[in-house]
């Protein structure tokens, strides 16, 4: 499965459909805020977002860039996978989708 990033999300796309991505935004301080996780109901079950949570966890990683897992999912997600704790900055006051 291939992901591609841009400035403002990771995603993965097939025949021209984004079928899951992270929604990313950045803080003045140089922190990449994972903003929400969403994978179709077609590719649900699947594992899909946990690979996407991967891949983006080891780019900015690789990167040396924080991660803040706003989203439930990736504040969880990160939480499961503490190996990956180090690159990040857990949301104080909890973890909350943008919507």
């Amino acid at each position: 499965m291939d992901f591609t990033i841009t400035n403002n999300k990771i995603y993965y796309k097939k025949e021209d459909k984004e079928l899951a991505y992270i929604d990313l935004d950045y803080t003045p301080d140089g922190l990449v805020v994972f903003e929400k996780v969403f994978v179709d109901p077609i590719l649900r079950g699947q594992g899909i977002a946990s690979k996407i949570m991967a891949f983006a966890a080891n780019y900015f990683a690789e990167e040396k860039i924080t991660v803040v897992p706003m989203c439930s999912y990736a504040n969880t997600w990160y939480m499961r996978h503490e190996e990956y704790l180090k690159g990040a900055k857990m949301p104080e006051d909890g973890p909350r989708c943008k919507l």
